[in-house]
């Protein structure tokens, strides 16, 4: 995975608390990367991985919202919880739990009808 921009490279796109969370990931993946040098096992896993879904989301909550307002919320949820987390090792653990959650979403057993117009769950007159 992509490592995170420096700040100079993302200054543009965020707010002042945006870029004072930014400041904290990159020092959180530094961390990540000290800590889980060398591991072995899936990059699912990975603490690196970790905080880069957390900084790559700020940044395309932000610079992608086109005025989307769950998109301005997430965005503000997300520095606010980076802010809050004071600790690199508290980040990383933050990003995980979101990661897993993503991975929860993708594997998830529910399927939905192929054609969901049709379908009388979904249906949009009801």
């Amino acid at each position: 995975m992509t490592a995170l921009p420096p700040l100079s490279e993302v200054q543009r796109a965020l707010d002042e608390n945006g870029q004072s969370a930014w400041g904290m990931l990159l020092e959180a993946e530094k961390t990540a990367l000290a800590l889980s040098a060398n591991a072995p096992g899936p990059k699912h896993n990975d603490l690196v991985v970790a905080v880069r879904v957390i900084g790559f989301f700020i940044l395309d909550f932000k610079q992608n919202n086109r005025g989307i307002s769950f998109a301005e919320r997430a965005y503000r949820k997300l520095v606010q919880q980076v802010h809050s987390a004071r600790d690199h090792k508290k980040i990383i653990e933050l990003g995980s739990l979101l990661q897993n959650h993503l991975i929860r979403a993708c594997m998830s057993r529910v399927l939905l009808p192929r054609n969901p117009i049709s379908s009388p769950l979904l249906s949009p007159l009801q």
